[in-house]
């Protein structure tokens, strides 16, 4: 009898052990597979998603396939009503698709990952009607999806939520509504990872990314401490002021923390933005996985590290 307890003592502290470590790399390979990767993005830029617009009927679509990817992961909804975060759009009923990694805990410090769900739907102007989003905003949205499904599988000591965000192309109102609902419900965001436009290889080289927002706090130079030139500074994102262009930046203006985002779209290697031709097959799915699977890493690390990045003055 004491053998037994003794061997059962030993699995639990093991079990507690192993579900504090970080994903490394070939466990995160396992899990994130490029077929899986092409799947997502395939299905959330199909035809059949109609341009995921509110009023296509598209939008409920990909936000049904979000919802039964988290419970085919075991991920549960953030709030107690559910996964959806509703909220009202010029008369339209739009809702962001929320979760969390394991059990939240208000005393602890809230990292928030998100990307944005919706696209701009149909267009009548144009020979394909369709405006599928695959860069804008499927291979975010397929990114984040498949990073909570690593991290699921993982003790953390922060809470970790998920969001998929309605109504960017309507001017961020998705994730403004909900910066404000985490304000007064008073949700402790220490840090945000927001996934826009990854489906494309940057000119400067694979497997890499910008962070809008460069300057702005040390979670760069923290990312490259574990993941090497992973992350890189472009001209162009500071030129256009990026940083205020994605859903980041509500969550920045409401708790003054760092809150940024990464992204592959450089300007130079995709002539598809907001165009019918955003499909799918034009996207380098292989350099996709692999960012997916290096900001998995990173994220896990800067996690488990409790790293505190710094917003610059």
């Amino acid at each position: 009898m004491k053998q037994s307890m003794l061997l059962l003592s030993i699995s639990f502290l093991l079990f507690q052990c192993s579900a504090l470590q970080t994903p490394s790399p070939r466990d995160i390979a396992k899990l994130q597979t490029v077929s899986e990767t092409k799947d997502i993005l395939f299905s959330l830029a199909s035809d059949q998603m109609a341009g995921r617009d509110m009023r296509s009927g598209g939008y409920p679509m990909a936000a049904t396939y979000v919802v039964n990817y988290f419970k085919s992961n075991a991920i549960e909804p953030f709030f107690e009503t559910g996964y959806k975060d509703a909220f009202t759009l010029n008369d339209v009923t739009s809702y962001n698709v929320v979760a969390k990694i394991g059990t939240y805990d208000p005393e602890r410090p809230t990292i928030l990952i998100g990307a944005h769900l919706d696209h701009i739907g149909i267009s009548t102007k144009t020979k394909d009607s369709i405006y599928n989003g695959a860069n804008d905003n499927a291979s975010g949205s397929t990114a984040v999806l498949q990073i909570a499904k690593v991290l699921s599988k993982y003790k953390w000591e922060q809470n970790i939520v998920i969001a998929l965000f309605a109504a960017e192309e309507k001017g961020l109102l998705g994730a403004k509504h909900l910066a404000d609902r985490f304000q007064n419900e008073k949700v402790s965001l220490q840090l945000m990872f927001n996934f826009e436009m990854i489906g494309k290889t940057l000119t400067t080289g694979a497997n890499r990314v910008y962070m809008t927002g460069y300057k702005m706090s040390d979670l760069p130079a923290v990312m490259n401490r574990f993941t090497p030139n992973f992350v890189t500074f472009l001209p162009e994102a500071e030129g256009y002021n990026l940083f205020k262009r994605s859903d980041n930046y509500a969550f920045y203006q409401t708790f003054g923390v760092p809150c940024h985002t990464l992204s592959s779209f450089d300007f130079k290697n995709y002539d598809y933005y907001h165009k019918a031709e955003d499909e799918a097959e034009s996207l380098d799915v292989e350099n996709m996985n692999q960012i997916i699977r290096t900001s998995t890493y990173s994220i896990g690390q800067v996690l488990r590290s409790k790293a505190v990045i710094i917003v610059n003055e």
